[in-house]
């Protein structure tokens, strides 16, 4: 596989996205949350690949970078237990949850802010869940070298497992759905706005997780 020019999956029927998964990101943006998974969706048009270029099409729009573990369906399955649910995941991949929070916020709900053109990358590659270690794994995202987020996966709330378990109980999830599983603190949303700037043209994102790789992106 090209990298750099062909998505892990082209067509999924569902990119499924789990909000406010990690406590301190959830006292940095000051939202409220329940004690079930904050469930939204991005379009397909948003679906990217490592390397792609994400366009500022409008810096009001407040671009913001959210380094995400993705998981990757591989089995159908509706009313999957967790103790089954490994057995429906292809493997997991790294994603960035870009967001425009101007427009993100600017109704009830946050589809539009999360859709734009190339607003869910993913890659480089993927890693099955035999092959992934969890429980040990660090997820690291840095703008133009600068560490911005750093978090054990292990602190989720909702682990990967649960997501599955939870989506299911609602939704058949179909093979090649894909599944952002939240972010950890350190965007810049809230209260990181007095200390960092939106993104803006020329900034490189990365976002790396032990045992899988590093994705790169680029706003132009």
């Amino acid at each position: 596989m090209n990298e750099n020019k062909h998505s892990l999956i082209t067509n999924p029927k569902s990119i499924i996205c789990i909000g406010l998964n990690y406590a301190d990101h959830i006292t940095e943006t000051s939202l409220s949350t329940h004690d079930f998974p904050e469930i939204f969706m991005k379009t397909s048009n948003a679906l990217a690949n490592n390397h792609d270029t994400i366009t500022i099409e409008d810096e009001a729009f407040h671009y913001d970078y959210e380094g995400e573990l993705v998981i990757i369906i591989g089995k159908s399955g509706k009313n999957i237990s967790p103790e089954h649910a490994k057995d429906h995941i292809l493997g997991y991949t790294i994603g960035n949850d870009v967001s425009a929070r101007s427009l993100q916020f600017r109704g009830s709900q946050w589809i539009l802010g999360k859709s734009l053109d190339n607003f869910a990358p993913i890659g480089p590659n993927m890693v099955s869940p035999d092959d992934f270690d969890f429980e040990n794994a660090t997820i690291t995202t840095t703008v133009n070298g600068e560490i911005r987020q750093q978090a054990k996966l292990e602190q989720m709330i909702f682990k990967p497992y649960d997501i599955i378990a939870f989506l299911s109980s609602y939704m058949t999830l179909q093979e090649g759905d894909i599944i952002f599983t939240g972010t950890p603190s350190g965007v810049v949303l809230g209260k990181n706005e007095s200390k960092y700037s939106w993104l803006k043209p020329g900034d490189t994102v990365t976002v790396s997780i032990s045992g899988i790789g590093t994705l790169e992106n680029k706003f132009i």
